[in-house]
């Protein structure tokens, strides 16, 4: 290659932010926040209104005394799923280049649980919301204790769900802390949140929901106000909140 192909090529290479990046980030950081008002939310309100732990079996037989707000809840948490993935995928994004390893093992765990968790939510809309008014609560349960049961659904919703979306997001907290791209805070509270939710009995009348609103509200809110250079890989100044 001679001197003057050389100069071409290096000049033809672009010096400004990739295309859409501001765009990106802002869709990002807004789809985190809206995960944490659809899914999480919804999910603390309902279990301040019941006051228990309720059994599946239970919540089916509350929802189909208080339909409209039960309606509500699950048609929230059906929307979060398809702002979930892409507000965390703006996380890994940032992470990857300060800690590219554990992202690149979390990111596919993510995916993997989120795919799964989709697929429980789908199935409790159908036994939770839809089959009591078309089967009765009765037959509701029975169907919801059968999916819970099925190979097929065991496969493609509970395994992945509760495997992929635990160490994903785990492993995801960590590589954000790696970064140092993010406020420490609510970090700490997602993890706590998984920890509570996953593995440990109710603790009072507060549901491990609320961790989750704020962890995913914070996170959002500081994805939007991330300065460009940070999310296109620069050094951060973000040491801990």
């Amino acid at each position: 290659m001679t001197t003057v192909e050389t100069a071409q090529t290096r000049a033809a290479v672009p010096t400004g932010p990739p295309p859409f990046s501001r765009a990106l980030r802002i869709t990002a950081g807004l789809c985190l926040v809206a995960a944490g008002l659809l899914n999480g939310l919804p999910q603390a309100v309902v279990g301040l209104l019941t006051g228990a732990d309720l059994s599946f079996g239970e919540q089916i037989a509350w929802g189909a005394e208080h339909r409209t707000a039960h309606a509500l809840e699950q048609t929230a948490l059906v929307v979060s799923s398809l702002v979930m993935p892409i507000g965390l995928l703006g996380i890994a994004h940032v992470a990857r280049f300060r800690a590219p390893v554990l992202t690149a093992i979390a990111t596919p765990l993510v995916v993997w649980g989120l795919w799964g968790f989709g697929n429980v939510l789908a199935m409790g809309y159908v036994s939770g919301t839809v089959a009591p008014s078309v089967l009765g609560v009765d037959s509701a349960v029975e169907l919801n204790d059968g999916l819970s049961e099925h190979a097929g659904t065991v496969a493609t919703a509970l395994v992945p769900h509760l495997i992929g979306s635990f160490l994903g997001l785990i492993l995801l907290s960590v590589a954000a802390w790696r970064s140092r791209a993010f406020p420490r805070t609510p970090l700490v509270l997602l993890v706590a949140f998984l920890v509570w939710d996953f593995g440990l009995p109710p603790l009072g009348p507060v549901d491990p929901h609320v961790l989750l609103v704020v962890a995913w509200i914070w996170l959002g809110i500081h994805v939007v106000r991330m300065p460009d250079a940070v999310w296109r890989g620069a050094a951060p100044s973000v040491t801990g909140e």
